[in-house]
């Protein structure tokens, strides 16, 4: 029997050989500030050209036997350009570098030279150490651009986050949109700012300490304004996917789009200086292949880490419960850095809110909030009533630092009818026992913009788009979803200008009592986590009585109870010790009474959570 790593590592070298003969470098590639080579992977097209429209020339391209079309060009950075195919079509460039009209107008040609750094080096973070806020840029600030990021970055600071995940910036239709319909994925959305402008704000992030991650979707292509079916087979016709076509990775032609997102990979690290990629639904990348493009995207993380000499984190998004995401491919896993895990969340909001349609049927009572505390995922190899079949996999076999859990993220809120965030849904001394299980967890936290101020302007789902039978097929779509979970249709129209501005952040709000208050919560959760909870072995157990109480212990001087009853609690503790936090206290908006010390003697308000220190 061949062992795992062996057999795998002979298969990895094998079909990155196949990668590297059979693949070019896509897009632009600048010679010197006048010349510029251009190559176009377009196997369905005998004859292609470039058309420069400020100078007025038209070049022929060459084209080699695998599709491959090439020619150099005399332009400079800020000129634009597009190619003709020999069907008379003309259309930009699937590997544009800027689409400054967006994506019916021509590309740009960008140095990736052009940008001056102010910062070569910066401190980066283990996945243990990240806390992690997730943001849509549109709608951080009422401005919807990179700048309004910049302006935010003490706040970011004084909270205690130290890493920020974008969501998609790849360019798509419109001009507003949650950003996972990109056509044009290396073309960050000229939305909300210039290339340059984006490298500016990652600069400025990275000078401060904060890490930036990046969300990218490798499991499609948008459905409007892309030009890849012009060109040749981009897409599987083996597979179909809940979005769209998916990406070809394992048919006829998919070694040039493997390269082509491989690139596109490592144009992000590389290029932009981004500290991570967060993988969007990696259960629906098909990939029969010996090595699949995970474990090929996992290596070339793995190869620019060492190259470039600081930490590189991959998290992926996936449904399957399967801890084989994570492991490192020498133990035949994909060798992610970490994953989100959905469970954490529904256990907790289900409990919380009472609802139980849809997936929320899965969760509900208070055990599960124990199983996903104590085993990492609730369905770890257990039957799901809702998916009518057993899901998911044992976590134990990896570190708790791989999973990232929340009280909120883009989907959990956005997918909602109303958008509406847990303090809306459940009121705010829950929403606060709700941030204390996440911070105070054993796992990776990450919040959802906004939420550490508690806001309450909800993130609804949006886009832009005239198209009217794109636009119906959404409407219908979604409104389809939210009957599973019974919630009512009369849905704000999510093509509509009114809702992406109703999902802006409030930040007059977070100036208030109560935004401060929640403020403060957050700041002091963070503080304790680094102090008492990062690299600290823990256990986790229902606390003593059986009561709806989960005990977490860090080390032998540290324990957090978290309240989930709606009557007062008494903890078992039998040292003396030390209350150093209660989110009940008035001054994170709690109506609890202060409680220092003591030994046995402490009571907890209904919903909520304590941290002591045991002496």
């Amino acid at each position: 029997m061949y062992g795992c790593a062996t057999l795998h590592g002979t298969l990895f070298q094998s079909f990155r050989g196949i990668i590297m003969i059979n693949t070019m470098h896509h897009g632009q590639t600048f010679l010197n500030d006048h010349e510029i080579e251009l190559t176009l992977w377009a196997p369905l097209v005998s004859d292609a050209w470039v058309v420069l429209p400020e100078s007025g020339k038209r070049v022929k391209m060459a084209r080699d036997e695998r599709g491959f079309h090439k020619v150099r060009v005399d332009a400079e950075e800020g000129s634009l350009y597009r190619f003709s195919l020999d069907n008379g079509k003309i259309i930009a460039d699937p590997a544009s570098r800027f689409q400054p009209f967006g994506v019916d107008g021509p590309s740009m040609f960008v140095n990736p030279s052009g940008y001056r750094w102010k910062h070569d080096s910066w401190e980066t973070y283990g996945m243990g150490e990240s806390i992690i806020q997730e943001l849509h840029v549109g709608a951080y600030s009422p401005e919807g651009k990179y700048s309004g990021l910049k302006e935010k970055i003490d706040h970011l600071k004084d909270v205690g986050i130290n890493t920020v995940e974008m969501m998609p910036l790849a360019q798509c239709y419109g001009s507003r949109n949650w950003g996972y319909d990109g056509v044009f994925p290396f073309a960050p959305n000229f939305s909300y700012g210039t290339p340059n402008d984006l490298k500016s704000l990652i600069d400025a992030y990275h000078g401060e300490g904060i890490n930036v991650i990046l969300d990218v979707v490798y499991n499609h292509f948008g459905p409007l304004g892309g030009v890849f079916h012009e060109l040749g087979p981009y897409f599987s016709t083996t597979y179909r996917n809940p979005w769209g076509e998916p990406i070809n990775f394992d048919s006829g032609g998919s070694d040039a789009v493997r390269g082509f997102i491989l690139q596109n990979v490592r144009y992000w690290l590389e290029e932009f200086r981004f500290d991570g990629l967060r993988l969007d639904a990696i259960h629906s990348i098909y990939d029969s292949s010996p090595t699949s493009i995970l474990k090929e995207i996992s290596s070339l993380k793995d190869e620019l880490q060492k190259n470039l000499d600081r930490r590189i984190k991959l998290i992926a998004e996936t449904d399957r419960n399967d801890p084989s995401t994570v492991m490192p491919q020498e133990k035949c896993g994909l060798g992610m850095d970490a994953q989100w895990n959905d469970d954490f969340h529904h256990a907790i909001h289900a409990y919380l809110t009472g609802e139980r349609k849809g997936y929320y049927s899965d969760y509900g009572d208070f055990d599960k909030i124990v199983r996903a505390f104590t085993n990492g995922f609730v369905y770890d190899g257990v039957y799901s009533g809702f998916l009518g079949k057993v899901r998911g996999s044992r976590f134990h076999v990896v570190p708790s630092d791989r999973l990232v859990v929340f009280t909120q993220n883009h989907d959990q809120v956005g997918n909602r009818a109303y958008g509406e965030r847990p303090v809306t849904l459940m009121g705010d001394s829950s929403a606060r026992l709700f941030a204390a299980s996440v911070i105070l967890s054993p796992f990776i936290p990450m919040l959802f913009m906004g939420e550490e101020n508690g806001e309450k302007n909800p993130f609804l789902f949006f886009a832009d788009s005239t198209d009217g039978t794109f636009t119906e097929t959404v409407r219908s779509g979604r409104l389809s979803e939210f009957s599973a979970f019974g919630w009512d249709t009369a849905i704000p129209d999510p093509f509509a200008e009114s809702t992406y501005k109703a999902s802006v952040l409030d930040w007059d709000s977070a100036k208030l009592d109560r935004g401060m208050k929640f403020n403060k919560l957050y700041r002091d959760l963070i503080k304790l986590r680094a102090i008492y909870i990062t690299g600290k072995k823990y256990a986790c157990r229902r606390a003593a009585g059986n009561e709806n109480v989960i005990e977490v212990r860090y080390g032998e001087n540290f324990a957090v109870f978290l309240s989930y009853t709606h009557r007062m609690f008494q903890p078992a503790v039998e040292q003396p010790c030390e209350v150093i936090m209660d989110t009940s206290d008035p001054k994170y908006g709690g109506t609890g009474s202060e409680r220092k010390s003591g030994k046995g003697q402490i009571i907890m308000e209904p919903y909520s959570a304590v941290a002591i220190s045991v002496q």
